[in-house]
């Protein structure tokens, strides 16, 4: 009897055992296999199927703010069927992904208002624990409008367009751990708006003489002379790679 084993969803969805989206076991080495959720039909701005769900992000929940030890251990969090087997659902989730899942390709999405938006691009490495957990900017090259796209009506302020891994490692003011944050001074010392996910920050009692807003962990947050108004939209965050 012949054993097929795989070690991605991409992998699976070019093999007879593709059934669609759910749950598959994978291959992880030394003859261990975990289960994870595979994304096998096409995922809209993503560029088709196979992909490996890694987390899931309530933006109106702290589980996985800036701060979060989820970020920089290998602790999972909801990996089993009710976190997990819902694919692109609204229950937040860290897979054993997070640290075992070597990839070339990230798919980015958001889901607000009903309206589930993405985007995918190339950064391989071996998982997304050594992208984030060490607390290091990365840089991404993604585009501000790529980022906007993710939620309708967004707003970012016009200067310091900063994206990627750990941004704003620096600031205490606003910091997410995959976006794009935003200033309105001519640098990036105290940005006040963000697309993105994982957010956290010292955030002050008024920005611009606004009354003070509760951030977001996923979404968007804008302040201070944005370029489409004040926004503070909590929305539902995916990471899938492949």
């Amino acid at each position: 009897l012949e054993v097929l084993t795989y070690e991605s969803c991409k992998q699976i969805l070019m093999s007879p055992r593709n059934n669609g989206n759910g749950v598959y076991q994978i291959s992880v080495g030394n003859n261990k296999f975990i289960d994870v959720y595979c994304q096998m039909t096409n995922v809209s701005g993503c560029k088709g199927g196979g992909w490996t769900m890694v987390m899931k992000i309530d933006g109106s929940l702290s589980t996985f703010n800036y701060s979060s030890f989820y970020w920089t251990n290998k602790n999972f969090y909801n990996d089993y069927a009710y976190g997990r087997n819902g694919g692109l659902d609204n229950r937040e989730y860290k897979g054993s992904t997070y640290w075992r899942t070597a990839f070339k390709e990230i798919c980015v999405g958001m889901k607000y208002g009903g309206n589930f938006r993405a985007f995918s691009f190339s950064y391989p490495a071996s998982s997304l624990y050594d992208l984030i957990a060490d607390g290091n900017y990365r840089q991404t090259r993604v585009g501000r409008s790529q980022w906007k796209s993710l939620i309708s009506g967004s707003s970012l302020q016009r200067n310091c367009n900063q994206q990627g891994f750990n941004t704003q490692v620096g600031s205490l003011l606003t910091r997410v751990r995959l976006g794009f944050v935003a200033n309105q001074e001519n640098d990036c010392k105290t940005p006040d708006s963000y697309v993105g996910l994982g957010a956290g920050g010292s955030y002050r009692k008024q920005w611009c003489g606004f009354p003070h807003t509760s951030a977001n962990v996923a979404g968007n947050l804008a302040r201070c002379n944005a370029d489409n108004g004040n926004k503070n939209v909590r929305a539902m965050a995916y990471i899938l790679v492949r």
